[in-house]
């Protein structure tokens, strides 16, 4: 007979977790990108990132890396590591590179800009080529 804390073990193995720390996400990302501008949009997305609710988070895992759930490690053990680079395009949707788990963030005049931006894609567009 397999005991509860061992199940949950196996299904923590098999499933990942279900938790997206937000200090976990921001101290294992790589971001590719420069300059003041580009600093104070990394600002803006942390902090829309931080003020998601737990399925929104997920959501936007799900929509950078195809996986709603990570890994039991959680983002350290993310292969490859979730990397966040600047678009060339600005106020368009972000986009999203499920194969390298990248985050592609163009600018925008301000904050609320970012977020509305970035939870229409993560709700409308989130979807990707799942299976039906």
């Amino acid at each position: 007979m397999v005991s509860v804390v061992a199940a949950g073990g196996v299904q923590l193995l098999v499933c990942g977790t279900g938790e997206v720390c937000v200090a976990d996400w921001r101290a294992h990302a790589l971001v590719a990108g420069s300059g003041r501008e580009w600093e104070r949009l990394l600002g803006w997305f942390w902090a829309a990132v931080a003020n998601l609710s737990g399925e929104e988070r997920a959501r936007l895992l799900q929509f950078t890396t195809g996986c709603s759930q990570l890994p039991p490690g959680g983002f350290q053990e993310l292969s490859p590591r979730f990397q966040i680079t600047a678009a060339p395009t600005f106020g368009a949707l972000p986009t999203a590179h499920t194969c390298f788990n990248q985050l592609c963030l163009p600018d925008y005049e301000n904050y609320e800009q970012m977020v509305r931006a970035l939870l229409w894609a993560i709700n409308e567009g989130g979807e990707g080529f799942g299976m039906i």
